[in-house]
C-alpha cells in the first residue's frame, strides 16, 4: 500500500494536476478500484481538511476507508519514532523535535512501519540537517519504505489521457 503525505496531495493541486487542468487524476486517485493500493491516515485528511476550495471538497468526499486511523500498534511505533528523535546523539534542535512529534509526519511513518506501507512524499533526505526532521530520514532509520509521488503513480498505472 502506498500512503500519502499532505504534501501529496497540496502540491498536485497548486502546481501540477489542479482541478480545472487534471480532473482525471482525482478521479483516479478516488476510485474505488485503488483501495487497499493507495490512501492515507486521519492526521493528513486532517491537514487537507483545514482549509477551502476544490482539494477539501474532494478529499471530504472519499470514503472513509481512504483515511487510515492509528491502532494501538501505530500509537508504539510513533513512541519508538519520539524516542529516536529525541536521541542526544541525534543533535536535532527542539523545534525540529517539537514540529515532528505536533505533525502528521510522525504518524505517517508510525503507519507504514507497523503495516509496511511505502510512504508517498515529495520531501528528499537531508541526514544531517539539524533543523528539520524529514519524512525520508525517518523512513530509512526503520527501513520503512519510501518513494516520490510520480513513482508511486507510475507503479499504480496512472495513465492520464485526453
Amino acid at each position: 500500500m502506498y500512503l500519502l503525505d499532505a504534501n501529496a496531495f497540496m502540491e498536485a493541486n497548486r502546481l501540477y494536476y489542479a482541478f480545472d487542468i487534471a480532473p482525471g487524476f482525482w478521479k483516479w486517485l478516488g476510485d474505488s478500484s485503488l483501495a487497499g493500493q493507495v490512501g492515507s491516515i486521519d492526521a493528513v485528511g486532517v491537514e487537507i481538511t483545514a482549509g477551502t476550495g476544490s482539494l477539501v471538497t474532494w478529499a471530504a468526499s472519499l470514503p472513509p476507508e481512504f483515511w487510515v486511523a492509528d491502532t494501538d500498534d501505530v500509537v508504539a511505533a510513533m513512541a519508538e519514532l519520539a524516542a529516536w528523535a529525541n536521541e542526544p546523539s541525534r543533535q536535532y534542535r527542539q523545534e525540529a523535535v517539537d514540529e515532528f512529534m505536533a505533525s502528521a509526519d510522525l504518524k505517517l511513518v508510525a503507519h507504514a512501519m507497523v503495516s509496511g506501507a511505502t510512504v508517498v512524499t515529495r520531501e528528499q533526505p537531508a541526514p544531517d540537517s539539524k533543523k528539520k526532521i524529514k519524512i525520508p530520514d525517518a523512513c530509512n532509520e526503520f527501513q520503512v519504505s519510501w518513494t516520490d509521488p510520480f513513482s508511486a503513480y507510475r507503479a499504480l498505472g496512472l495513465r492520464l489521457i485526453t
